[in-house]
């Protein structure tokens, strides 16, 4: 890998990327028309959104804001959102019927947690990239997700950019 490139088990504290927090982007995203585009580029002059189109992202969290950016954040960054789920099971029951590359499934939901969700997730859609998506950083979350296969663990609080990273990290790395 040559420097400066991102693994996908890039620790999120080592991105540097300007500080834009969920809320900060749900309050920029609210005050526009339509999405919201990186570094100035619209949907007509980004070279690679094209390439990038062809990975579809599959986004679960039980909190309709949370879901609104990350629908807006997943758009404005070339990706085809294939769909959202509201829990744990929901999000199982997508996989199966929509064949994401990749999904951001937040760890704390109703009916069935992320955490369980996933593994799920791995013995019915083993190629499917998981991103955990939390508020909960400690130790032992890292660890428990790791043990079920995830790709990466982005924490809600740190800038929604961190998560776009690791996501176009893991999806290139595929």
């Amino acid at each position: 890998m040559a420097q400066g490139e991102l693994s996908p088990r890039t620790s999120l504290s080592k991105i540097d990327l300007p500080p834009a927090s969920l809320a900060n982007y749900l309050a920029d995203f609210e005050r526009q028309d339509g999405p919201m585009f990186f570094d100035g580029a619209s949907s007509n002059d980004d070279p690679y959104s094209a390439a990038r189109k062809r990975f579809k992202i599959l986004i679960a969290d039980d909190h309709e804001a949370v879901r609104r950016g990350l629908r807006s954040a997943v758009i404005s960054a070339g990706w085809d959102l294939c769909g959202e789920a509201i829990h744990g099971k929901d999000a199982v029951e997508k996989v199966e019927q929509l064949k994401p590359d990749l999904i951001i499934l937040d760890l704390s939901m109703p009916v069935m947690n992320g955490l369980d969700a996933a593994r799920e997730i791995r013995k019915k859609a083993p190629n499917v990239k998981i991103v955990g998506f939390t508020m909960h950083e400690s130790a032992q979350v890292r660890e428990q997700t790791s043990m079920i296969g995830f790709h990466a663990l982005a924490a809600k609080s740190s800038p929604l950019g961190n998560l776009l990273a690791t996501v176009k990290s893991i999806l290139e790395a595929s």
